[in-house]
């Protein structure tokens, strides 16, 4: 039976909502977290939703490092490239921020040639730190704020200055948190003192070793979102510090999927924080719990079939330009593969050259048993020609 939160409970004639209640708060799964919402002792129960979620989260992660092992080194980073462009681009979107592929993939671009100038360079370096692991601490409200300055205090500062946090850590006056169509759906907490006591319990939760990852991450996320810190960056924030989280306990590009998913299921995702911060609901933060963890295995489960359908495709691929072309020719072909599918936007002849070691005369050369079958696809970005497979044609050859 599906897991029911107490406004259903409430309206539910044949529940008794009092006794649930009882018997949710004094059962031994239940965590009790030392704070409340909507003026009620908030916790959580482990429901067979929750334990569900973890294991399947587990395996799927599993499944994903073995697609990884099973990838060339330079189409693996590609697609980690590509999905962290998504992620930050998505991540802004949510927040109504507009910003583009391109001009994510240029700044990351510029941040490899050491050049930390121009928008969202904050975001874009803090998000290409994931793939190695780093060691970001959150444990005060000092980190909080730490991770905030370097995240989008630029970005604030710049397009709204009213916004930049105006307290010790974080904002002094009242904020209203409104949803994507802009209707209010809850004020975050007030007065400062009351933020940094509740960042700090909080706080505690997300670093208590005995409450399993995924668990931790879901309260802090809902309770971040509770208190709303900050008047302005609050949802880049929480979903970064999620992302970072996972991808210390999951493979890092798991970490890259967290937005994708919440915008996918934008609805669950609102519907479960006005739930539980519902007074009906009794502090219970069991269907957040819930929802964001089936959110967060739907980011892992996106992930393994897109590796999985992008290595199917390598081979077949690979297989088919092995059969057509000249052996001098494959391995252009295999950078040309690699860039059409696991690149945002191809490649270029500079980098194909790069990658090879080779001249670009060389280069086009080799190039051009591939140009005789229609096989090369070429587009402008700027001024630079960039260059894929053109699919449509090696599926027809490969017919043939």
């Amino acid at each position: 039976m599906a897991y029911k939160d107490f406004r259903k409970l409430f309206h539910d004639p044949t529940s008794d909502a009092d006794a649930v209640y009882e018997s949710r708060l004094s059962d031994p799964r239940t965590l009790h977290l030392g704070t409340t919402v909507a003026g009620t002792p908030a916790f959580v129960f482990m429901a067979p939703e929750i334990y569900d979620a973890l294991l399947e989260a587990a395996r799927l992660d599993k499944e994903i490092l073995k697609l990884e092992l099973s990838l060339p080194g330079r189409a693996l980073d590609s697609y980690r490239d590509s999905c962290l462009i998504d992620e930050i681009v998505l991540t802004n979107e949510i927040e109504g921020v507009r910003s583009t592929r391109r001009e994510i993939g240029e700044v990351l671009e510029r941040l490899r040639e050491n050049d930390r100038h121009g928008r969202f360079l904050g975001i874009v370096q803090k998000y290409a730190l994931l793939e190695s692991r780093p060691d970001i601490a959150v444990s005060t409200c000092d980190d909080i704020r730490a991770v905030y300055d370097d995240l989008v205090l630029a970005e604030v500062s710049a397009a709204t200055p009213e916004c930049v946090p105006d307290g010790r850590w974080f904002r002094t006056k009242i904020v209203h948190v409104v949803d994507q169509a802009g209707i209010p759906i809850h004020d975050g907490l007030e007065p400062e003192s009351r933020i940094i006591d509740e960042m700090n319990n909080a706080l505690g939760l997300l670093n208590d070793d005995g409450i399993d990852l995924l668990v931790r991450v879901a309260l802090f996320h809902f309770l971040f979102g509770y208190i709303h810190p900050f008047y302005d960056g609050n949802g880049r924030t929480n979903r970064f510090i999620s992302s970072y989280l996972i991808s210390q306990e999951y493979e890092p590009i798991v970490g890259l999927g967290i937005s994708y998913a919440v915008k996918n299921d934008i609805n669950k995702y609102y519907k479960a924080f006005t739930t539980c911060e519902h007074t009906l609901n009794r502090g219970d933060l069991t269907p957040f719990v819930i929802a964001f963890c089936e959110i967060i295995v739907q980011a892992v489960r996106n992930l393994r079939d897109s590796l999985a359908e992008k290595r199917t495709a390598f081979e077949q691929h690979l297989e088919t330009t092995d059969r057509l072309l000249p052996p001098e020719s494959r391995d252009v072909a295999e950078v040309l593969v690699t860039a059409t599918l696991f690149s945002f936007e191809g490649i270029g002849t500079a980098a194909m050259a790069r990658v090879l070691g080779i001249s670009r005369q060389t280069l086009y050369k080799r190039l051009e048993p591939l140009r005789k079958l229609g096989l090369i696809e070429s587009f402008k970005i700027g001024r630079k020609t960039h260059y894929a497979l053109n699919r449509e044609r090696l599926a027809e050859l490969a017919e043939r």
